[in-house]
Parts: C-alpha cells; sequence; structure tokens
C-alpha cells in the first residue's frame, strides 16, 4: 500500500508516449474555471492547437473544447512525437494566448490520457468527445455545439445513429 503523503505516479514509462501511437487527452482549466465560452476565447486556443500539433507530429482527428475542460484524440504522424511535448507546447502558448486576453493560471497541472489501441477505440474515444456537451446538457445535438470539430477530417460527417437531428 502506498502511503498517504506519497503520489502515485501517474505516468507510464517515457517510450509509451513516443512514436505511433493515439491517444486520448483531457486537460481542465484551473479550478474548473469556464474559460471555453466564446469563439473569441476558443478560436485562438484552435490556432494555437493547430500550430503545436503541427510541430509536434499529431494530427487531430477530434477535439472539444467545454466551459472547463477539453478533450482530443490525437494520432502521431512520425516515429519522433512525443505526447508529453505536445501537451507541455499546447498548455503552454495557450496559456499565453489566453493572458493577452486578462486570464492567469489557465491549466490545472498535468493532463488525462489513454492509449487508443484499436481503431473501434478510437471510434469509440471519437463519439465521446463530440457526445460530451449534450451529455452536459450545453447543446440539444452534437451539431449545435460550436467548439468541435476535426482537423482530419469532416467531423459533421462522422455517422452515427444517436445524432440524427429530431
Amino acid at each position: 500500500m502506498i502511503p498517504r503523503h506519497i503520489r502515485k505516479r501517474n505516468r507510464l514509462p517515457l517510450r509509451s508516449y513516443r512514436g505511433f501511437r493515439c491517444h486520448l487527452i483531457t486537460i481542465c482549466t484551473q479550478r474548473r474555471e469556464r474559460r471555453f465560452t466564446s469563439p473569441s476565447l476558443v478560436n485562438p486556443i484552435l490556432a494555437t492547437l493547430s500550430i503545436q500539433s503541427q510541430k509536434h507530429g499529431f494530427a487531430v482527428h477530434a477535439y472539444c473544447f467545454m466551459p472547463d475542460h477539453c478533450h482530443f484524440v490525437v494520432l502521431a504522424t512520425t516515429p519522433d512525437s512525443e505526447l508529453i511535448a505536445f501537451v507541455r507546447g499546447f498548455k503552454a502558448n495557450a496559456a499565453v494566448v489566453l493572458r493577452g486576453y486578462g486570464f492567469q493560471d489557465l491549466w490545472q497541472k498535468g493532463f488525462h490520457d489513454h492509449i487508443l489501441r484499436s481503431s473501434k477505440e478510437v471510434s469509440a474515444a471519437t463519439a465521446y468527445i463530440f457526445e460530451n456537451p449534450v451529455r452536459a446538457r450545453l447543446a440539444r445535438t452534437v451539431y449545435d455545439w460550436p467548439f468541435s470539430g476535426s482537423f482530419v477530417f469532416e467531423w459533421r460527417k462522422f455517422a452515427d445513429p444517436k445524432w440524427t437531428r429530431s
């Protein structure tokens, strides 16, 4: 049993974050404060995500910015792609961008990640991300939420029977 004063290591060995892998990532805002509430704030962060994903060799298969956190499914595009470097670069640059809007301490420490090992897991994680605003009752359908998307495919054509408009 781990003593209470010793924090359990929450990261896999570094080699697990390098190379051709696919990851589901969740990053929360500091104190779960509602930061991502308007296009004027989310759009510059999306630009940062695009720049950092290209710089670090990741394709953003799916993203969703909720008011107090964001989710990404990212696929490494090179054998040298390093997830931790990508997330650090994204978080640091996004914090700088939002400082220009008067926000300090944008992110909680760290991030949550899950390695996706099959196309079925990628599809399930993608659906989970797009359905998040509906589950949170922020949107009636996945299509109504303005802060979801993909840099890889036309996400609104990602078919799921649950997503049909009523």
